[in-house]
Formats: structure tokens, sequence, C-alpha cells
């Protein structure tokens, strides 16, 4: 047998160069790499039997065996699948036809660290053995026939290959180990990789374990997972295991999804909506679903495969129809995946509907956690609208602060003649409740939505119309009641003060608080408060200013409309003393504690409480005769 030395094509030892002086943070996926190679080799000869009945027989099932020797430092990974000649080792082991790369060397040559998630992008994921092993040799005879050949390298610039004594088909894979890298020989190391990328591989993974002086084979993987088996065949008990482990959740799930999708990016999923928020609901940036491709697990958080929105949800999707690489660590641009996602979202969105519409307790249960999260959709993803529409619920003037509203429920219980969503935010259902901007439409009997979640006021400005009823500010611009609901009593009897007798009081308020407001007008929406501010239609409410100022953001503060109630005594008993004559000192002081009360109202701070409790305590001193 005469042996055979040659070099390795340039590119191939630059790439073992670079991943031996490397430093990787997840050197273990070497041995994922090889299982997954060891799979497809036995994928190949499933395919070929279909055709070929003249192959090389085996007296073992179609399987991939894994043995080690702790004092010597030598792993050996061996499968009974197709095997190579010795051309087609050189081409496969020698050389890399891959077109990736090239740029897979420019990119790992950019930095001194790089992520061992990056070997795979490429398909060289063979050569991710060098990170660990300081020689490699690789026996394989081929299915077809002919002669087995070995094939040994260092890594240093050259390999030899000669023929073998291999008598069995497929291809032994041993290697030994670096003194640093011995853990990968030890039998507790080798079954957490199994079980973290392999679990789920189609064929058998056996482990060859010495008990007793014994040497026993025992099987590191499971068979047909949960998500790759018909629904009937699996129990709550299984989803319900397959959900803690990939979540590290210990409590049961709210519910939970399985999908089998056929068309033209067929996949299986089984997604899972929890029934507590994670500590990190709000901050987390890792959120995912678990992506295997031909059982092998290729990300843990694959975010292409879930919107932000939904980072709540945990699940498993599995699919054979992506365009990965050899070694099948990091997907390509394509567009499969947002095929995926789209069918995933809708089928996520669809069981929360149903959940509302079977079980309403059990849905806002879930929604007083999760709501919040998901009304950032209407932010992200508009095509999903509609659905989302049907899942934000809010609480409202007539639900009281327990309970909640759907679009669906408050239009159907609408004033007559409404043909507008009224809402107002607030911090609150507190802060709100008690607003002086409700008054007209609550002595109507028109129902008003409380946006009171930090969201709100970004949700409003995505999604501004429901069906053919927009959504309307109480606290921005004109409002205009006529005709819709019907007046109270108290209402049709209120007596207002005649515009002209306003005009005085109107001008001290336009005169007094030139600085802080931008105009001031009598008000349609107030019935019980003398005052209230109002933004502009298209300004910023109070509320949003909050926001803006808590999160360190600058903006340019706007002023707001100063609307007076010509039905108030008070306000009637100011305009009556301003065209008497009295003292414009004295009328100055009821002006910005007037003022001063309506940014109370709204939820803003006073600029100066001090000054505006003495200015209270003396007009309640006038008020009291001394």
């Amino acid at each position: 047998m005469t042996k055979e030395v040659h070099s390795f094509q340039a590119e191939t030892q630059q790439l073992m160069n670079l991943m031996v002086h490397s430093l990787y943070s997840n050197k273990e996926i070497f041995l994922r790499e090889l299982i997954s190679n060891a799979s497809d080799a036995v994928d190949k000869l499933r395919f070929e039997e279909i055709t070929n009945h003249n192959l090389i027989k085996s007296e073992k099932e179609n399987s991939i065996s894994i043995s080690s020797d702790k004092e010597k430092h030598i792993l050996i990974i061996e499968d009974n699948g197709l095997g190579m000649s010795k051309e087609e080792i050189m081409n496969n082991l020698g050389t890399i036809a891959n077109s990736g790369t090239k740029k897979f060397l420019e990119k790992l040559s950019e930095q001194d660290k790089k992520d061992s998630n990056l070997i795979g992008q490429f398909g060289v994921g063979f050569y991710s053995a060098f990170m660990v092993a300081s020689k490699i040799t690789v026996e394989s005879l081929s299915a077809h026939g002919g002669s087995a050949h070995k094939w040994v390298s260092t890594g240093d610039g050259s390999y030899t290959i000669e023929e073998c004594d291999k008598e069995t088909r497929g291809t032994k894979i041993t290697l030994e180990l670096k003194e640093e890298e011995k853990e990968f020989a030890d039998d507790w190391r080798i079954r957490s990789i199994v079980k973290k990328y392999s679990d789920y591989v189609t064929y058998p993974i056996y482990l060859a374990e010495t008990k007793d002086g014994k040497v026993e084979e025992n099987r590191l993987n499971k068979s047909t997972p949960v998500w790759a088996r018909n629904k009937r065949e699996n129990k709550t008990e299984d989803y319900q295991e397959l959900y803690k482990q990939i979540s590290m959740d210990w409590r049961e799930p709210l519910l939970w999804e399985h999908m089998s999708v056929e068309g033209l990016v067929p996949f299986n999923a089984v997604v899972f909506v929890p029934s507590e928020a994670p500590f990190d609901l709000y901050t987390r940036d890792n959120h995912g679903l678990h992506l295997y491709v031909k059982r092998v697990s290729i990300s843990e958080k694959c975010k292409e495969l879930l919107p932000e929105y939904l980072r709540f949800v945990a699940g498993v999707v599995e699919t054979d129809e992506l365009p990965l690489n050899v070694s099948r660590e990091i997907l390509q641009q394509n567009n499969k995946l947002p095929q995926i996602k789209k069918q995933v979202v809708k089928k996520v969105l669809t069981a929360l509907q149903n959940l509302s519409q079977n079980d309403n307790e059990k849905y806002l249960n879930f929604y007083k956690v999760f709501g919040a999260v998901l009304k950032e959709g209407f932010h992200f993803d508009h095509e999903q609208h509609e659905a989302l529409s049907e899942l934000v619920r809010f609480k409202s003037s007539k639900t009281g602060k327990d309970g909640y509203v759907s679009f669906k429920e408050y239009i159907e219980r609408r004033a007559d003649a409404q043909r507008e969503i009224y809402y107002l935010t607030g911090s609150s259902f507190d802060a709100v409740e008690r607003s002086p901007h409700l008054e007209a439409l609550t002595s109507r009997g028109i129902e008003v939505l409380f946006l009171i979640d930090p969201i709100d006021e970004w949700f409003i400005m995505s999604y501004a119309k429901h069906g053919e009823y927009n959504l309307k500010p109480i606290h921005k611009g004109e409002i205009d009641l006529t005709g819709i609901g019907k007046e109270s009593e108290d209402e049709k009897k209120s007596e207002e003060a005649p515009a002209e007798q306003l005009v005085g009081l109107i001008d001290l308020f336009r005169t007094k608080l030139a600085n802080d407001i931008k105009e001031v007008k009598i008000s349609k929406r107030l019935r019980e408060s003398a005052c209230c501010l109002v933004a502009d239609e298209n300004g910023m409410s109070a509320q949003m200013e909050r926001i803006m100022k808590a999160s360190g953001q600058s903006f340019g503060e706007s002023k707001r409309i100063l609307e007076i109630n010509p039905a108030h005594s008070l306000i009637k008993n100011l305009a009556e003393r301003k065209n008497k004559g009295t003292e414009e000192t004295t009328l100055n002081e009821w002006v910005e504690v007037l003022y001063e009360t309506a940014l109370l109202s709204e939820g803003s701070p006073v600029k100066n409480p001090g000054t505006f409790a003495k200015r209270l305590t003396k007009i309640m001193e006038m008020a009291s005769g001394k």
C-alpha cells in the first residue's frame, strides 16, 4: 500500500490555521458537525438503495456510533452510511469547493476573536474538528465497492492518503485530542453535546461505555420528536414536557399549537404561550424559536421565526427545505424563513382569538400579563392589524377598574348616531377616571376607552381607525357631540353665561397665562369642572410628554389650549367680577389657581407647588369671608 502525500488547497490551509490559532467560545459544535455529516452519509445511502441494489450491505442498523479512550484522549465517530472513494475523500477533505469560503476567511480575519457560529455558515464544518484535535484520521469504504482508504492530517499544510483494511462500509473519524481539550473524551461531555444539538437526529446515536469491565452501547438521542409525530400520537404530558425542556419554565403553558404545514415550505412546529411572564419580558433580546433542520439543532433562538411582539412565545420549528450549506450553522438569506414566520404568527394569533372566544376569563388573565407587549405589533406588523385588533382589550368609563372591553363590544354598545371610537390616554385608571374631559361624553352615555399602558401612545399612532370607525381622542382638538347619545336632564338645564359676558375674563386668562398656554376657548366638553387643558388636534398629549421626559428624550414642549366652562358658577362669577372692575391682582390669583388645577387634573405637575398652596390658602380665606 503506497502512502501518498498531498498539500492542502491554499484556502483550506488558511482556513485551518485561522481555526487553530483563533479563539472560540463554543468549540463543542465540532461534534455536532461530525454527527450531522454522518447523518447525511446515511441519508445518501438510503436514497441510493432505492435504485441500486448492489451496494455493500451492513449487518448493523443505519446508525452513528461514538466511542472514546479517556486515557489516550481519543474520540471516534463512525457511521455505516454511503462512505467515500479515494477521489471523494480527496475532493471532500483536501479542497473546499464552497463559494462562501473566501467570504468566511475574510470575515474571520476581521477580528481576533470570532464566535464559532461562523463555522457552519460557510460549509467548513469538518475542519472545525482541528480546534480540538492535534491529528485527525478518516477511514472510509464506499458502499459502491472498491478499496477502503485512510486520510490523515495534523493540519500542518498536508495530508496523507493510502489504502487501509476497513471492511465495513461507511466512514470512521478518529480524533487525537489536544491535551487542553481532553474533556471531549469524557462520556458526560459527549452526552451533553449530543443532547444539546443532535437529540433528534433521525438515526440512532450510540455511545460505547464501559461499565463493570463490560462495553455497552447506549443510545443517546431520542426517537421521533413530539413535533414530528401525528398529533393523535401525543399526550398532553408530551407537550408539557417539551415546553419545560425548551423554555426552562417549570409552570404549565397556557396553550400550545401543533402545526404540520405542507406546501411550498413544509415544516412541523409546536408553539407555546406561557401562563406567566418571564422575568425579562421587557428587556429580553434573545427571543425566537428553536430551529431544527433534518433533526439537527441549528439555533435555539431563531429570531427570524418570531416577531418581537410575540417574544413570550416558545416553541420548535423543523424543516428540511431551508438552503443550508454543509455544516448548517447559520441560515443564508432566503425567502423561506419569512414564509414559515408568517404561518407561525398566524397560528399563534388564531389560537389566542379562539381562547378569547371560548374562555374569556382565561384570555383576560393572559391579556393582563402580555397585552401591552401584544400592542407592539400594531407598530411593527401592519399586516396583522386586523388579527391584533380582535385581541386587544381596554379599560373604559363603563368597565370599572377590573373590567375590560374589546373593540367589538365597544361598537356593539355605542351610543346613538356615534361614528367614532372615543379614547383618553393617561398614566393609570385612577388618573383618567375623574378627568374633566369625560364629562360631556359620560353625561350622554358615551363610552370612552382608557389607554393607560405606556405603549398606547405609540399604538394609537399606528392604529388610528378600526373598521369604519376613527379613533378620536377626547383630550385633543375640537369635539362635537351634537346628536350623539342622549343629553342628561342636568345638561339640558345648565345655563351658560352669554359669550359677550366672558370676553373680559377670557382676555385676562390670555394675558396672565400668555407664557403657558396657546389659547383660551369656551368648552363644549365640560359639565362639572370649571376648566381643562386640551392639546391641538395633532399635538403631543400630556401623557406622551411625560413618557418622553421619563425616557430622557428631548422635544419641544407644545403649549396647550385652556378651555373654560361657560356654565360653571365659578367662571360666571369671575366674569361678573371682571366686568364690574374687581381688583386685577385678586382676579390674577384665581386665574393662576384655575390653570394649575387644570394641570393637576391632566396629571401634570404645577411649576411651584409651594406657591400654588399659598394661592389656594389665600383664596380659601377670601371665600370664608375673612
